[in-house]
């Protein structure tokens, strides 16, 4: 019994070894041999002899992955035969990589056999075969290729069953063109058709137009240096029919606006965001209704709104979607759209607040075009009673905070057309005795009571329901400083906090930003890119990109407001405890702690300041105007909070065309900081400009003020400081 213990782990032992020994022989002989029995390398790589850029770069990519590993140069040929002689450039020999659709039967086979947007690695007939039903396909494959096969401590070990098939990721992009009030109109149709779309689609639609420049430019970032996009497929639509057969299945409704009346368009998108529909006028309609299911049904607006009930078709046209949209809880309350009617837009073909129309749809929300004047009848309807767009505008708020309640907050995505509502962009046929700055503040201060935060400037900003479907990988964190200064109390010292503004809102982000950023002086000097966290919600991905390719010299700070714009001083206290949870949760998603750019009619508030506080934990700064004289117009005094956090005042003083005239502008308000016995701080607001002007503004102040020692900090260091200074 005891031999018998002993010899039974010794023979399960010896079997245990002959079958590793078996394993590994049958392994070896599994193994794609690529060399001869004389050692020598017995492949060749053949590509198509028509070939995109695409396959000629996969085709060396593999040869100096071969080349590398085997150390020899490989042949690299074409498939080309000779039509009258049927020679071939490069013999067909058993052992070949194939790359891309080559004339080979093993390519051709292979081919037949792929799905649409699928790619492969296999061998056929001991031949390599790479190939994608598309060129993209075969640049993945390729890809997988080498880093599964020929790199690592594996390489050159290929099974001779090697199969392996993988579906692409793709989407789809489409191009806008044309002029005029058809480009308007088609605009409109596509911008809602891709919100529908978009809402439940896995393969998401893009639309570029050659007006937007960020439309390619955003495509081309995300797709460079291994980020998401460059492993995603576009498959281009080519027409306005391939379109609809595309995304035909998704409509429910055809919403006709009427384009005497505005307004209409506005109404008209809201209705498609509740019905699943798409917006078109009457003409596109007939023209576009074959392609359309049958099952489509309309909802047509023409003649339906002449001004019987409020005296404006306008105003009556909104009064009757907030009856049957709003006040029914049918539309969203995490969303309103402030977006420009065709009043203006549809003569110029501005598409401006066009194709931002996706985001509406898909979010389902309401959509209007008001004034906030009570003593100043709009250009775009003169006959109104005074003040009726103010009442229509209010009772939308208050329908919203109704339906809504006072448990969360609602944001408004969209601006102002100022031509219509303001003395700017106007001719002198029309008077206003206000302008657009005052419009602004003005529309504030009359929504921030009713829950609702601002994203203004919303006019270009496209493409929102491809973007905001991407998901954050991890959590995003900024730079903190490396270096720590020592505060210079001296009264020749000046500290600067430079804020890259203003990226208070979507289109500004993506118009601007997207360009500003990609800058080669950026990661010069310390500078603190200001933009609204909560726009992560719409394009997180660039949002992302900005993070994650920001320099030691790049931080990250709030815009106007915090986590989108709002007046301190007009929020009910009983607010402000989801005020606050609202800002933090997107300042904590962001890693921002400090609000440099707040602005209001009047220094904060004890409450107002406990609150921010709570979220800008760092610092904060307030820019405080007396705008129609509802304020005090007093700047705040820096000084610090209960919490430590340090309060500043903001300097609005800028020049984005002009350096010399920003740096004398920085002087006066350099001169007005000074502080006996101690230096100067001085947080700027820069608004839509690149690093390289800033740093030209920087050189002329310091030409300017040759005495005085002027540093340029991050916000981290700068609020450190600041409330250092304050400390006897």
């Amino acid at each position: 019994m005891k031999l018998r213990k002993i010899i039974l782990p010794l023979f399960t032992a010896f079997l245990l070894c002959i079958t590793s020994f078996l394993l590994i022989s049958c392994g070896d002989r599994n193994l794609l041999p690529m060399t001869g029995e004389d050692g020598s390398f017995s492949y060749q790589v053949i590509r198509p002899d028509i070939s995109s850029e695409t396959i000629l770069d996969a085709s060396v990519d593999i040869k100096n992955a071969l080349r590398d590993h085997y150390e020899i140069e490989p042949i690299i040929g074409t498939d080309w035969i000779h039509p009258s002689t049927g020679v071939a450039d490069f013999p067909e020999i058993p052992t070949e990589v194939l790359v891309g659709l080559t004339n080979r039967a093993e390519s051709q086979q292979v081919y037949e056999e792929l799905a649409d947007h699928e790619y492969t690695v296999r061998i056929v007939n001991q031949k390599i075969v790479i190939l994608g039903k598309s060129d993209f396909g075969t640049k993945l494959a390729t890809a997988y290729f080498i880093e599964n096969y020929m790199s690592g401590d594996r390489a050159g070990e290929i099974p001779q069953d090697l199969h392996y098939v993988k579906e692409v990721d793709y989407m789809y992009t489409y191009s806008l063109s044309g002029s005029g009030a058809e480009k308007y109109d088609y605009s409109v149709t596509v911008a809602t058709l891709q919100g529908l779309y978009n809402r439940k689609a896995e393969h998401k639609l893009y639309i570029t137009t050659g007006e937007i420049e960020s439309s390619s430019k955003a495509l081309s970032i995300l797709s460079s240096d291994d980020r998401y996009l460059s492993e995603v497929e576009r498959v281009k639509i080519a027409n306005r029919d391939e379109l609809f057969a595309l995304t035909g299945d998704c409509i429910e409704t055809v919403v006709i606006w009427d384009t005497a009346v505005p307004a209409t368009v506005n109404v008209a998108t809201t209705i498609a965001g509740v019905e699943n529909g798409i917006v078109m006028t009457y003409e596109q309609y007939e023209k576009t209704k074959a392609s359309l299911p049958d099952t489509v049904k309309t909802v047509d607006l023409r003649n339906k709104f002449d001004g019987s009930e409020t005296g404006s078709a306008k105003n009556d046209a909104y009064r009757w979607a907030i009856r049957e949209y709003l006040e029914t809880g049918r539309c969203t309350t995490a969303y309103m759209c402030s977006f420009e009617d065709a009043y203006y837009a549809r003569e110029r073909g501005g598409i401006r607040y066009t194709v931002c129309r996706d985001a509406a749809v898909y979010y389902g929300a309401f959509v209007f075009d008001l004034s906030v004047w009570a003593d100043e009848v709009p250009k775009d309807d003169r006959t109104q009673r005074m003040g009726l767009d103010l009442e229509t505008y209010e009772l939308i708020l208050s329908t919203m905070q109704k339906v809504r309640g006072n448990d969360s907050l609602t944001e408004i995505m969209g601006f102002f057309p100022s031509e219509k509502y303001c003395l700017n962009g106007n001719d002198e046929t029309w008077e206003s005795k206000y302008y657009g700055t005052q419009f602004e503040w003005d529309a504030a201060r009359i929504f921030t009571p009713y829950g609702c935060y601002w994203n203004p400037v919303t006019e270009y900003a496209c493409n929102v329901t491809f973007h905001n479907a991407y998901e954050l990988a991890t959590p995003l964190q900024q730079n903190r400083p490396t270096e720590q200064i020592t505060l210079d109390r001296d009264e020749n010292k000046v500290y600067l906090l430079l804020c890259m503004g203003d990226y208070d809102s979507t289109g500004s982000l993506y118009t601007k930003m997207l360009l500003n950023w990609n800058n080669e002086e950026r990661g010069t000097i310390p500078l603190a890119w200001s933009f609204n966290p909560n726009l992560i919600k719409h394009y997180p991905d660039i949002v992302e990109y900005f993070y994650e390719t920001a320099t030691e010299n790049d931080y990250f700070v709030s815009n106007v407001g915090a986590a989108g714009w709002y007046t301190p001083s007009r929020v009910p206290s009983d607010q402000w405890e989801v005020v606050a949870a609202h800002h933090t949760k997107y300042f904590e998603m962001t890693d921002i702690s400090v609000a440099p750019d707040i602005w209001d009619y009047q220094t904060l508030s004890p409450m107002a300041e406990k609150y921010i506080t709570s979220f800008a934990t760092t610092g904060a700064g307030t820019l405080v105007s007396n705008q129609l004289n509802r304020g005090t117009g007093t700047p705040t005094t820096p000084h610090k909070a209960e919490n430590g956090s340090v309060i500043d005042a903001l300097c609005n003083s800028f020049d984005r065309n002009d350096a010399v005239k920003c740096a004398e502008g920085w002087v006066k308000e350099i001169q007005k900081r000074d502080r006996d016995g101690n230096a100067t701080f001085m947080s700027v607001r820069c608004v839509w400009c690149t690093p390289a002007h800033i740093n030209d503004c920087i050189e002329e102040l310091e030409k300017q003020m040759p005495n005085r020692d002027i540093e340029v900090v991050d916000p981290f260091t700068y609020y450190r400081l600041l409330g250092e200074s304050m400390e006897k």
